[in-house]
């Protein structure tokens, strides 16, 4: 075992296909929630950065968006980044979900891992509702590597929802973690833009409301933020695909967009320390998921 006597800090990426629960597993390793999570695919629009500070180390967790084999714009954009993510970091989490069966994205998955460096630690998440599938993961990797097979260093099973074994992840992570200084100021949590992370809370609250086909036609732009004496006030538009989305958006009377107010405030206001007036418009933008322009807006790099 290596010497841990030295300050070690790197990126680690999190990768894997949708909904095995990333996003849950850094909100549950950095102690703070700092990713949005859904039981939707694609919740994960963008590469937040999470740190972890321990005594003895800095790790920077970068959650990526979930890998999958869907075609449009937007889902191509997702995958690019994800694959982006795996350059030049330091070490990989392939997070798969054990209690569902592999699909098809998961061959995929693997022969990407397969053609990077970076020392890699397979998590076998879910644990806490099956391990019908676990053998199965394991099966397909030693199919798949061959004579890569060493490249994950460990294989823990675990539950990023109850925190079965975290601890466990935590210290091989550090282990194989190459000894620098810290890339960040020791109080630091995250790493992304603020209004990406006020917009991210707006549409993790839709998310939990509405249908499953609505979310992945809906964006969220923050347009302003600006303060007002003691308070900050927020203006962010709600894109969405047609007028029918449009109105169930905005709900009876516009009683669900003020419930989505109502659950984003308190969320914004712990980020920011202060009262928080959310302003929410929805506005129509036919197939804003292919318009370039619009995808720039949003935030996401292409």
């Amino acid at each position: 075992m290596e010497d841990k006597s030295k300050f070690r800090c790197g990126f680690v990426t999190l990768f894997g296909r949708p909904n095995v629960g990333k996003s849950t597993l850094v909100n549950a390793l950095v102690g703070e929630k700092v990713s949005i999570v859904s039981s939707v695919p694609q919740t994960t629009r963008y590469l937040v950065r999470a740190i972890l500070n321990l005594p003895q180390a800095q790790v920077v967790f970068v959650d990526v968006p979930g890998f999958h084999l869907f075609r449009h714009k937007l889902c191509h954009y997702l995958n690019q980044a994800a694959r982006q993510a795996l350059e030049g970091i330091d070490a990989v989490v392939y997070v798969v979900d054990v209690s569902r069966m592999p699909q098809r994205e998961e061959r995929a998955i693997v022969k990407i891992l397969l053609q990077q460096d970076a020392p890699l630690i397979m998590a076998l998440n879910k644990i806490d509702l099956s391990k019908r599938y676990l053998s199965d993961y394991l099966e397909l990797w030693r199919e798949l590597a061959q004579d890569k097979y060493p490249l994950v260093k460990y294989f823990i099973p675990i539950s990023a929802r109850r925190g079965d074994n975290l601890a466990a992840l935590q210290e091989a992570l550090v282990e194989i973690l190459p000894p620098q200084q810290a890339y960040y100021p020791t109080p630091d949590r995250v790493d992304f833009p603020l209004e990406l992370r006020i917009a991210d809370i707006i549409r993790e609250a839709f998310f939990q409301r509405l249908a499953k086909e609505v979310p992945h036609d809906l964006a969220v732009y923050v347009d302003e933020i600006s303060s007002q004496n003691d308070r900050v006030y927020i203006r962010a538009v709600v894109y969405v695909n047609r007028a029918s989305q449009k109105a169930i958006v905005l709900g009876k009377k516009g009683n669900l967009i003020k419930e989505v107010g109502i659950r984003s405030r308190p969320q914004i206001e712990k980020i920011l320390a202060k009262k928080v007036f959310l302003d929410l418009k929805v506005k129509i933008l036919a197939r804003w998921s292919s318009n370039l322009r619009i995808l720039r807006q949003l935030g996401l790099n292409i």
